[in-house]
């Protein structure tokens, strides 16, 4: 379990398809880990399968890759990475299994020093039942507030801090983004929608 509060930030090192597929990351001042730490990449929680040196080595599935934006990314491109949370910890942001629901894409950015706005679309058209104002998101493992939510859109607003330490601020228009949401939402969505198809 995460919380959406980026870390720090590595570069994608190695990224090959096949059986399993595999990413290897650049992290030169990574912390003490071990084979077997779960690690959020982009907000994608993986399992480290080897360490060597300032390289940490991680096995793809083949969904993963399908359904993140990993296969955009070019050798040195800048992830987030977010270590998972321990019991003693704040909960600073919101509750992030590190298990995306897929990607959205950028098509607007806007603002200047005081703050960016942001515009991404989605073609899943139940999850406009889980994108709510004022709501949480993940978005590259960022945790974020949903600013508005229209249609097939949604837009968020990021503060410097956030734009700064995180690889939000090389994003582009038309780029995708890994998207989790609101997991509490999810688990509730189900809830009330199973209870209703049973009670027809």
């Amino acid at each position: 379990m995460f919380t959406g509060l980026v870390t720090a930030t590595a570069r994608l090192q190695t990224l090959k398809k096949g059986s399993p597929a595999l990413l290897e990351l650049a992290w030169p001042e990574h912390p003490a880990l071990k084979t077997g730490d779960s690690v959020a990449i982009n907000g994608i929680c993986l399992t480290l399968t080897a360490i060597s040196g300032e390289t940490l080595s991680f096995n793809l599935l083949n969904e993963t890759l399908r359904c993140s934006n990993y296969l955009d990314l070019s050798l040195g491109a800048c992830l987030n990475v977010e270590l998972p949370l321990r019991a003693q910890d704040f909960l600073g942001g919101h509750l992030v299994s590190g298990h995306i629901d897929g990607t959205a894409r950028l098509t607007l950015l806007r603002g200047g020093k005081s703050g960016r706005r942001l515009r991404f679309t989605f073609i899943e058209a139940d999850w406009r039942s889980l994108i709510v104002k004022r709501g949480s998101i993940a978005i590259n493992g960022v945790s974020l507030t949903v600013a508005a939510v229209s249609g097939s859109s949604f837009e968020v607003e990021i503060i410097p801090h956030t734009w700064e330490s995180t690889n939000l601020r090389y994003l582009k228009k038309g780029d995708r983004v890994n998207l989790e949401l609101d997991l509490l939402g999810k688990y509730l969505y189900n809830f009330f929608n199973s209870r209703k198809n049973v009670s027809r």
